[in-house]
């Protein structure tokens, strides 16, 4: 699916994740489709891809729902504690698309 970059260079300094990408972007005609954003150093994207089975996404429309991907987010210059501090502010307050607010729902322990 197609890529979008939301932020070119986010830093650990960021404090608001607000964006907007063209509407047709979060197409989720196909079933158990939703939306990914990938946080890097270099940067924020967002794909459509066919997001995991679990009770919580099966049982609710996926569009209400984002998942978000920190596995690669090394900032450089920066040590382990300051990415953790980025992802508890992001989670913390939130993350805007097109309008729309997403608040952090839940994870498992396989997921930490």
């Amino acid at each position: 699916m197609a890529l979008h970059v939301l932020k070119e260079n986010p830093t650990p300094l960021d404090t608001s994740w607000e964006f907007v990408v063209p509407q047709n972007a979060l197409n989720t005609r196909r079933e158990n489709r939703g939306k990914l954003i990938t946080f890097t150093a270099e940067k924020i994207t967002l794909q459509m891809v066919k997001f995991p089975e679990n009770r919580i996404l099966r049982g609710d429309d996926p569009s209400k729902f984002i998942l978000l991907s920190f596995g690669n987010l090394r900032f450089p210059d920066s040590s382990i504690r300051e990415g953790g501090e980025y992802i508890a502010k992001l989670l913390t307050k939130g993350l805007v698309l097109n309008s729309v607010q997403y608040r952090f729902y839940h994870h498992s322990n396989s997921q930490l």
